[in-house]
């Protein structure tokens, strides 16, 4: 949870220094470095602003327009303009997988340290304790060091033979896996630098979550799970003597993690570095391709688990929405999503965002041309990941204009989309969502494994999608609108029209020092704080060009 001392540091604009990321990121593709460094214009303080005599509101609208006409004079030059981009705010990542967010170099520096050693034939990852002839000691650099980072990345891949985007992608994870998970903290520490580099305020990211209660699920289940079959065995877990004690092993794996990352950083003690102001929350990523019970169980965890604590925020089905066993019990895991959301309607604060749509025709059976309807409908998802066949769902102008009204928000992740699926420019629906007015945000996905960043993908908005200044404003504005943050928006009813108690005054602007009225609005929810403070970062980054 927010504390009291986090809200009054960002109501008093306390945003601190930047840091560069360890790993030596790469153009991951035509997009900017992965570890730009923070912008020092945003760590100025409010007076440092350049003096304008006209009121709070013209004044940031002036600016706003001068930083749109400086955003426009760039797109001839691609270098000039992601060095703007590096700049600009940009919210929240809620799409970020831990499981892919961190960059190679940075892995094979945590394993050399601990000893591990790679195969040199699978470039796979060993232990210290089994590094022999053929498992070789990591090294700092050449050949070896160049082919591992290939292996486990996305890095100057050129699809081979028989091979494609999409299979190299998904092979990396098994073969950095040991390592990352021996260091998942130093991960979200990771994360949490890199989102500050960026200049992000917040991030949701996603990891294996829940496995106690999906243990206890499997030893309960018997036989081929249907969806018939929920309500019997959610009350056998439900009842069973090692429920509670599972939960509770559950969600110390969750405060375990957050408080682990922190210490990770530094943020326990005196002068915590600036990284430590990113606001992080989880979501308990369930793979869709493990066993049935297995992923009812985690979700049932996952319910459970929010109600515990508030870092947990979120749960999503992952892992490749083509694979079999995905294809064969997706209508299953919808009938899940749709149970637990009313046996916990009021008791839980769990929200749900599912990847859907994350596949191309020919990857498609015939009749299936439903996965982002059901994901909304049925279970319940207020956010999709990737979304990118929704033109090939039944209706899809029924689709858009049913998500539209019901905000559902798209997790667009531009550099995924192009190295898994090959899909980019007008053949990627943006452009759809956005005409239909489905609310976008922009995640990295898993930016190690790309190669990315979230400056990276607002660079691909900008030059594959086109995209104007304002609309990335309004994108990164959407990433905390929707972000499963508690409490009240600052705005109403629509992104960008402040509450009565912030509008702008004539002595305060929005992301200006609050006056009364709007810091007592502010304190009573956290995501109107962290919204304020996005908008106090533009105001100083539009003001300084």
């Amino acid at each position: 949870m927010m504390s009291s001392r986090r809200i009054l540091t960002l109501l008093l604009f306390m945003v601190g220094c930047g840091g560069s990321s360890a790993g030596t990121p790469d153009s991951g593709g035509g997009t900017p470095d992965g570890a730009p460094g923070h912008d020092a214009a945003i760590d100025a303080h409010p007076d440092a602003r350049a003096a304008c005599t006209d009121t709070p509101a013209n004044c940031a609208a002036a600016w706003e327009q001068t930083a749109s006409d400086t955003y426009d004079g760039l797109q001839g030059d691609p270098g000039g303009l992601a060095t703007f981009l590096r700049a600009v705010p940009k919210g929240g990542d809620l799409h970020n997988h831990l499981s892919g967010a961190v960059y190679a170099e940075t892995l094979l520096g945590w394993g050399a340290t601990d000893g591990d050693c790679v195969n040199s034939a699978t470039d796979s990852a060993v232990n210290h304790s089994a590094c022999s002839a053929t498992n070789l000691a990591i090294p700092s650099s050449g050949s070896f060091f160049d082919a591992i980072v290939a292996a486990w990345s996305m890095k100057d891949f050129t699809p081979p033979t028989g091979s494609t985007g999409h299979d190299h992608f998904f092979s990396t994870f098994g073969k950095f896996g040991l390592i990352a998970g021996l260091h998942r903290n130093d991960g979200l520490a990771d994360v949490a630098q890199r989102a500050y580099d960026e200049n992000e305020v917040y991030v949701e990211t996603m990891f294996n979550l829940g496995k106690n209660t999906g243990t206890l699920s499997a030893s309960l289940s018997t036989g081929t799970l249907t969806a018939a079959d929920l309500p019997a065995l959610y009350a056998k877990i439900t009842t069973n003597a090692g429920f509670a004690t599972a939960i509770t092993n559950d969600a110390n794996v969750v405060t375990s993690a957050y408080a682990g990352y922190r210490h990770a950083l530094g943020c326990d003690d005196l002068g915590s570095p600036a990284a430590c102001t990113v606001e992080m929350r989880f979501i308990a990523q369930v793979s869709r391709t493990g066993a049935s019970d297995q992923v009812f169980g985690q979700l049932i965890g996952s319910f459970e688990m929010a109600k515990q604590t508030g870092l947990i925020v979120g749960a999503n089905l992952s892992s490749p929405e083509d694979d079999s066993s995905s294809l064969t019990n997706y209508n299953l895991q919808m009938a899940m999503l749709d149970f637990l959301h009313t046996q916990y309607a009021g008791t839980s604060p769990l929200h749900i965002t599912l990847h859907a749509g994350e596949l191309v025709p020919a990857q498609l059976p015939p009749g299936n041309t439903f996965h982002i309807r059901a994901a909304v409908e049925t279970g319940h998802a207020e956010r999709i990941g990737h979304g990118l066949d929704v033109e090939a769902e039944s209706d899809p102008e029924a689709l858009l204009t049913e998500m539209a009204a019901a905000k559902v928000l798209v997790e667009v992740c531009l550099s995924s989309n192009t190295q898994i699926l090959g899909i980019s420019g007008t053949a990627h629906p943006l452009a759809q969502y956005l005409a239909h007015g489905v609310p976008v945000a922009l995640g990295t996905d898993d930016q190690g494994v790309s190669r990315s960043s979230m400056a990276g993908e607002y660079l691909r908005a900008a030059l594959d999608q086109h995209l104007t200044y304002r609309q990335l404003k309004t994108l990164a504005r959407n990433s905390l609108e929707h972000a499963f943050l508690p409490g009240p928006s600052l705005w109403s009813p629509d992104v960008g029209t402040p509450v009565t108690a912030c509008a702008a005054t004539a002595t305060m602007g929005i992301g200006d020092d609050p006056n009364p009225a709007c810091a007592a609005y502010l304190a009573t929810s956290e995501r109107a704080t962290i919204q304020w403070s996005l908008e106090h970062n533009f105001l100083v980054f539009e003001s300084a060009l």
